[in-house]
């Protein structure tokens, strides 16, 4: 079952997902939206699935259960940018293994993260569920999972990510190319944090929007540019997760383009309260665009840098942009290591929990990511 199925993840999650649907049965898509089976570039008959159209807010275990009760599913594929708990509960309740791409909480901020992932794997043990699948979390945790077999433990990680996404003309108003309420809770509305020594979480007393570092050191040897973008310290699963997990600091730097950065320092600036409503969303179906999503990860030891990334081009994926063709093969590789490894434990777990070798070929499938080594 996909909730969220006419989001823009979900979208891109379903053009992957029809290479693999001899591995499903029933494939059941909620949404209060109808506007996936509109979609001209989704392969409907090939997918074969049972659409409903409402919203699962306030009535998730009424309708898990609807749904239960008349199709054969085992796993509840929380696509949605809803209140994480919820529908854990009533997944749980099901014994629906449940997996989401972030861990979403009333207050948004994540300087309870780690209490309330604990919370969660007390409660919720009736199947096993995951938190926190995508691009980042998801692929950066393997990636970083991928450094330490191969290099060791690093002394630090800095995850950098530059969506440089436009159309042919650039709109006036701030433009993004994925979730505007997650990109505006993780820049604008929360705090922004980090990790240092120990993998203790430092929360700014401002936002990400106010936080603002050069990225020449991180992304110059990855791309070569005239001038580097500025990037916000942004607070994140994957960093939390990794930074506890090694004991080392990390952070993850995150830029998109110089002129929707502009416009949203003009709005802060002028004393603003940014709504969604004041950012636009580009999928790169109505609007193609130019430039690409350049992610990866920075490993820093004491003899050496690896940096782990890659370079997507807009203009190479169909149907959707490059942000959220990365989000969904990193959701895509983590499902279905978890549907087809038989030794996870009930409870929650995240996206480290799962097979690095397998998670890591499921997105080589998909997405190229290279390897730099730079020695001192």
């Amino acid at each position: 079952m996909v909730l969220g199925a006419s989001g823009g993840v979900a979208t891109a999650f379903l053009h992957l997902v029809s290479e693999y649907r001899f591995l499903f049965g029933d494939i059941i898509l909620v949404d209060k939206s109808d506007s996936i089976l509109k979609s001209t570039t989704l392969r409907h008959e090939t997918l074969k699935y049972t659409f409903y159209q409402t919203d699962i807010q306030g009535s998730e275990k009424k309708i898990l259960r609807q749904i239960k009760n008349k199709h054969s599913i085992s796993f509840v594929l929380d696509l949605t940018d809803c209140y994480t708990e919820p529908i854990l509960a009533a997944a749980d309740e099901l014994k629906l293994s449940y997996l989401n791409c972030s861990l979403n909480t009333l207050d948004g901020s994540m300087n309870h993260y780690a209490e309330d992932l604990k919370k969660y794997t007390l409660a919720f043990k009736k199947c096993p569920h995951v938190l926190a699948l995508g691009m980042n979390p998801g692929i950066i945790n393997h990636l970083i999972i991928r450094g330490v077999i191969e290099h060791g433990a690093p002394a630090e990680f800095v995850e950098i990510e530059f969506e440089s996404g436009e159309p042919k003309k650039l709109p006036e108003k701030p433009f993004i190319t994925w979730s505007k309420k997650q990109f505006l809770n993780e820049t604008v509305w929360d705090n922004a944090g980090y990790c240092s020594s120990g993998g203790e979480y430092i929360e700014e007393d401002s936002p990400a929007i106010n936080n603002l570092v050069d990225t020449e050191k991180f992304v110059a040897p990855i791309v070569k540019m005239h001038k580097y973008p500025k990037g916000m310290i942004v607070s994140h699963d994957e960093v939390i997760t990794m930074s506890r997990t090694l004991e080392i600091p990390g952070k993850f730097i995150y830029a998109i383009h110089p002129a929707s950065l502009e416009r949203i320092l003009n709005l802060v600036r002028g004393g603003t309260k940014i709504k969604e409503e004041d950012v636009i969303f580009l999928d790169n179906v109505q609007t193609p665009l130019r430039g690409s999503d350049m992610i990866g990860v920075w490993l820093y030891y004491d003899n050496k840098s690896v940096c782990y990334y890659t370079n997507l081009l807009h203009s190479d994926v169909t149907g959707t942009n490059a942000t959220l063709h990365l989000v969904a093969v990193g959701f895509l590789a983590g499902f279905i290591d978890f549907y087809i490894n038989p030794l996870l434990d009930n409870g929650v777990l995240t996206s480290g929990d799962l097979d690095n070798e397998t998670f890591l070929q499921i997105v080589q499938n998909h997405v190229d990511f290279k390897k730099i080594i730079i020695n001192k």
